[in-house]
């Protein structure tokens, strides 16, 4: 039976029919809910409410690295955001061949040009102007090494080429004319056959580094982790017939992309480690989730046990937890994510088992837009059921450390800002139905 029908019905029926309000509690919930037998119908007062008061303590922590070799995506661009700071994306691809370059030397060499491929995820403003810079590195990459999203590798700071571009849908493929110096390297190197390992090439060149120009305010795009640098030559018996040699970037190589922020200036400005946690007070009431980067809201809630001093035995027919997003961090260049996940915490602020749905799955809760309570206005919110987590709780079968809130997503920075329980505008709320049963 739905629950809060439950509530209603055991409400109306509590000076009625006290037997049949017994064979209703029943059905609201299971009977190892009550933690004992249902005494006899003439020793029980029932008690149906529900609270909303019980303290919920926020704050925002700095979670694990997530790795980003694993993924099949690079993401590069940069943009500002008052609340979070200058967030910037960089790519790193391994170079790498699949046949030995060995050219003629009657060929003549015409130019090397980059061609990355986007799709289509962007997060940002998107009607700017920005830059691709394309780097030489100067270290290799480490065979067998896992790369998270706060790596690097060093690269030389000139760059090997830049392309200008707006992030708008359907951009696609973008190339980017390289350095003749580069080219021509690599062309004498092919003559002189020296290219015909791969172990020749990655001596010569170990990759490149996808960066945006350091003034760049505008959008983070994801591109395919495969690129190729095209070196163009021709034959001078038929010299408008266009030649090409593919050097591969990335794909089947190693890659990863690096995300990094700086707060500098911002309420986060403090966390700096990893697991270090800011509480809400010192944010302005506003606790803070960036998928990529690690930043996860927590909640605490310290005084759940207290319910037991209520007196006779508690049963938790519902309990609901009820977000809303700070409508002022929210416009059409940083949408929210579309989902947040619950996991369970310790106080080291680590990541624990996720909550569950009924069919055993992990649980979503959706981002969904509706009307405020208090304001009467159009408001984005997540909710999340907690009914297992404080019936564990109270029986003394979970340890009360709080949960942690995250998007989970390793390829994108998408961003979201919570109010605390504190937070005049926009509340987080507890709402707990439970049933007093007293002997």
């Amino acid at each position: 039976m739905n629950k809060l029908r439950c509530y209603a019905a055991l409400s109306w029926l509590q000076s009625r029919a006290l037997p049949l309000l017994l064979v209703l509690l029943g059905a609201c919930t299971d009977p190892e809910d009550l933690g004992e037998e249902l005494p006899s119908p003439a020793s029980v007062a029932l008690d149906a409410t529900y609270t909303d008061t019980v303290t919920v303590r926020a704050s925002t922590v700095l979670t694990d690295s997530v790795p980003s070799a694993t993924t099949s995506y690079l993401l590069l661009g940069r943009y500002h955001d008052a609340r979070l700071g200058t967030i910037t994306g960089r790519s790193y691809l391994q170079a790498g061949i699949t046949a030995a370059f060995t050219p003629d030397p009657v060929l003549r060499y015409d130019s090397l040009v980059l061609v990355l491929t986007a799709d289509t995820y962007r997060y940002g403003d998107t009607t700017r102007t920005q830059q691709v810079e394309v780097h030489r590195l100067q270290q290799g990459f480490q065979a067998n090494k896992t790369y998270f999203a706060n790596d690097a590798l060093p690269y030389a700071a000139p760059a090997l080429g830049r392309r200008s571009f707006r992030a708008r849908a359907g951009l696609g493929t973008l190339r980017v004319r390289l350095e003749n110096s580069l080219g021509q390297e690599l062309w004498q190197a092919g003559q002189n056959n020296q290219l015909t390992t791969l172990g020749e090439l990655q001596s010569r060149l170990p990759g490149l580094a996808l960066t945006p120009a350091e003034t760049d305010d505008a959008a983070l795009l994801r591109w395919s982790a495969g690129a190729t640098m095209l070196l163009y030559y021709h034959d001078p018996v038929a010299p408008t017939e266009a030649l090409s040699y593919p050097i591969v970037l990335g794909g089947d190589f190693t890659h990863f992309f690096q995300l990094q922020a700086d707060r500098t200036g911002t309420k986060l400005a403090a966390l700096t480690d990893i697991r270090q946690s800011v509480s809400s007070a010192a944010t302005e009431e506003e606790a803070f989730i960036q998928a990529g980067l690690g930043l996860k809201t927590k909640l605490e809630f310290p005084y759940l046990t207290h319910l037991k001093e209520l007196g006779g035995t508690i049963v938790i027919n519902s309990a609901q937890l009820m977000l809303e997003t700070v409508s002022s961090a929210e416009n059409r260049f940083w949408p929210p994510p579309g989902a947040l996940y619950a996991r369970l915490t310790d106080r080291a602020n680590r990541n624990g088992a996720f909550f569950l749905a009924s069919d055993g799955s992990v649980a979503a809760m959706s981002y969904q837009r509706s009307v405020s309570e208090r304001t009467g206005l159009d408001q984005g919110r997540y909710t999340l059921g907690m009914t297992a987590y404080v019936q564990n709780v109270l029986r003394g079968t979970l340890v009360n450390q709080g949960i942690l809130l995250g998007s989970e997503s390793q390829a994108t920075t998408e961003q979201v800002v919570l109010g605390s329980a504190r937070n005049t505008a926009h509340s987080l709320r507890l709402r707990i139905y439970y049933t007093r049963v007293v002997l």
